[in-house]
């Protein structure tokens, strides 16, 4: 049996790239003053494949496609035509759904559109569905379109 190879912690810190290289050969021992502080193995071999996207995730959004969603969550047309012609019809209804929760919007509104985009949407079951999966990244959504709104109220207000 061949021992395990030791790297010093001052090593590791000054040649990452390297020991990791060195790790995917093998574990790998720490050292720090003569002591083995911690040891680094390679991840299991399925680990180390890149994570498949389940068949109905939808794929994320660039800058542009979340600044135009954006706009027209804030802008507060909520005809269905409008959203229809918007983009991905799941992906929307989902929108629609998640709009729904905030103190600002209709709901009654919002949940009818959802389900005209996309039948199931208004439930728990298909909006936990749309969570799991969704392109829109809610926590970095959900600031912006508040801000947004802020914005719209304040030029409303001053005109």
């Amino acid at each position: 049996m061949q021992a395990m190879k030791t790297v010093n912690a001052t090593q590791l810190k000054k040649n990452l790239g390297a020991v990791l290289a060195m790790v995917a050969q093998g574990p790998l021992a720490i050292e720090r003053h003569g002591r083995v502080i911690a040891h680094l193995v390679p991840p299991p071999a399925n680990a180390a494949r890149k994570r498949e996207r389940p068949a109905d995730e939808l794929p994320g959004l660039t800058r542009e496609q979340e600044e135009r969603l954006l706009n027209l969550c804030a802008s507060g047309d909520f005809r269905p035509t409008r959203w229809k012609r918007a983009g991905e019809p799941r992906m929307l209804a989902g929108v629609a759904a998640m709009l729904a929760s905030l103190d600002v919007f209709d709901r009654t509104r919002l949940f009818a559109l959802a389900e005209s985009l996309h039948p199931g949407m208004g439930t728990f079951e298909g909006y936990s569905k749309w969570l799991e999966t969704s392109p829109v990244r809610l926590s970095r959504f959900m600031p912006m379109l508040r801000a947004r709104l802020k914005e719209r109220a304040a030029t409303e207000a001053s005109t």
